[in-house]
């Protein structure tokens, strides 16, 4: 009859199996790419917690000391980090890596719009919004009327306040998403609408809200059983849209007219007509209406809007630069015309600030995140199914290795020695590959237009007696410049 067992020997052998179950659990394969070590269950999560680094700079670090492709284990997610032009164009134009995570349970209500669906109802949806966006002309010279109409909106709400120190990107934000409500529900809403505003607050304040939980979300699933980490505080922050919306659908069902299509509403309610005949409901329903125009909302509002508040910050605090830009622009286009679209070949400088203001704000400095569909390899590594791949775009556009003195805002690096205006092959703002934003051309435009006609008609100076606001911003939706003010004056250049 054996023994009792020795408490000793029973200890080490615990000990054993259990470092043998963690270095497994652990090690990585040979064809993986290198990366930081984590702790079970949570991987690299605590690199986050005990450090004051933003996200950003932490994934930063970790390129320089692992490469331009590493991994990191991130709560129960695999995850891949893309640093360089060749790795995020060679994964992005590839099928196996197109697909979102699935995460339906964070949504205010059900359907699929274009940001987070897969498969067929993103390729149908994505399609259609195309073919609508050529149909009414969006982001063709054919459409800059209406960026100039609503341009012209703004310069006059902006001349109003002549003299007075204000915060503008009220008036931006509502200006830039009275450009996609337009497209999307066929009418725009005056700048002091109180209800178009809250209904722009709660939204911007849910976007916020559903980065920070799609993030723990990839990470950590079980998060999902957790009511603090369910659709239902979204969903109260998202009601005020919820409500818009669905009123909007109601009206133009009663005003429905075959033969006049007024907007994208309108369009994806005559598919849904021919969904219920062919059988098609499963992409073009209600549900997933309300999604793609969210999407388009809320991607053709904050980007923008993000974008140039960064332009006018970096201005502020290079007032050399707006000498100059404002020097070409009165030279081309002078003050008794509107600049246009067409101008902007004429205009290197101003095209050079905006990209700067992309390139320095990094309004996504990591990519929304895609999924291996299958096993497969990337530039020799092992990327198994299901693991998360992002695209970091932060890298991309403040690598030192790419770009001299990353920090400064220096327009002249989009600028060749003729002062003419070069394109970079490894600045991708917009993404690239299958998934690039659609709304990429409109963007482009009402940048343009909306910059160029708030410089011609104003200036923005540091309130007397107030330091220059600094040029830096916090991450959410977008990352956005702190909040600022600014002395408007009527210009008289």
């Amino acid at each position: 009859m054996a023994g009792p067992i020795d408490l000793n020997i029973l200890s080490l052998i615990v000990g054993v199996v259990t470092f043998g179950l963690l270095v497994k659990l652990m090690s990585r394969s040979k064809k993986s790419p290198p990366g930081p070590w984590g702790v079970p269950v949570f991987g690299c999560m605590p690199h986050f917690l005990f450090t004051s680094k933003r996200l950003r700079d932490v994934f930063k670090d970790w390129y320089y000391k692992y490469g331009p492709i590493y991994s990191v284990k991130l709560g129960s997610a695999y995850v891949i980090v893309l640093n360089n032009i060749e790795s995020i164009h060679d994964a992005l134009i590839r099928p196996e890596f197109q697909d979102r995570p699935r995460m339906d349970f964070l949504l205010a209500r059900k359907g699929e719009g274009l940001a987070l669906s897969n498969g067929k109802v993103w390729k149908d949806q994505r399609k259609f919004v195309h073919q609508i966006f050529r149909d009414f002309g969006v982001g063709k010279a054919s459409f800059e009327d209406a960026i100039i109409s609503e341009a012209k909106f703004l310069t006059d709400a902006l001349v109003k306040l002549d003299g007075k120190v204000v915060n503008i990107e009220h008036l931006l934000n509502n200006a830039v998403s009275n450009i996609i409500s337009s497209v999307s529900f066929g009418q725009r809403f005056e700048y002091d609408d109180k209800r178009f505003q809250n209904i722009l607050e709660r939204f911007n304040d849910m976007m916020r809200e559903s980065v920070i939980r799609i993030s723990v979300s990839v990470c950590l699933p079980f998060t999902k059983y957790i009511p603090f980490f369910g659709s239902t505080r979204i969903r109260n922050k998202m009601k005020y849209y919820i409500s818009f919306h669905d009123e909007t659908t109601v009206e133009h069902q009663g005003k429905f007219d075959v033969a006049n299509m007024r907007d994208i509403m309108d369009a994806y309610l005559l598919e849904i007509k021919k969904s219920n005949n062919n059988g098609r409901l499963e992409v073009f329903n209600e549900d997933n209406m309300f999604w793609v125009i969210a999407d388009l909302f809320s991607a053709g509002t904050d980007t923008t809007t993000t974008t140039l508040l960064w332009a006018f910050l970096f201005l502020l605090n290079n007032p050399e630069v707006e000498v100059k830009v404002r020097a070409q622009l009165n030279d081309v286009v002078g003050r008794n015309r509107m600049p246009r679209y067409s101008d902007r070949s004429k205009l290197p400088l101003v095209e050079a600030i905006i990209s700067e203001s992309l390139r320095l704000g990094t309004i996504s400095a990591l990519s929304l995140p895609h999924v291996a569909a299958t096993d497969s390899e990337l530039h020799g590594y092992k990327i198994p199914k299901g693991t998360i791949i992002i695209p970091n775009f932060h890298v991309l556009f403040t690598d030192e290795k790419k770009w001299d003195v990353p920090e400064k805002f220096a327009p002249e690096r989009f600028l060749d020695k003729d002062g003419n205006y070069v394109k970079r092959d490894d600045f991708i703002p917009f993404s690239t590959g299958r998934r690039l934003c659609i709304g990429e051309q409109l963007a482009r435009m009402e940048l343009f237009i909306f910059f160029t006609h708030i410089l011609q008609k104003m200036s923005f100076s540091v309130p007397d007696g107030r330091r220059t606001p600094p040029a830096e911003g916090f991450d959410g939706f977008t990352h956005k410049p702190k909040a600022y003010e600014v002395l408007i004056k009527k210009s008289n250049e």
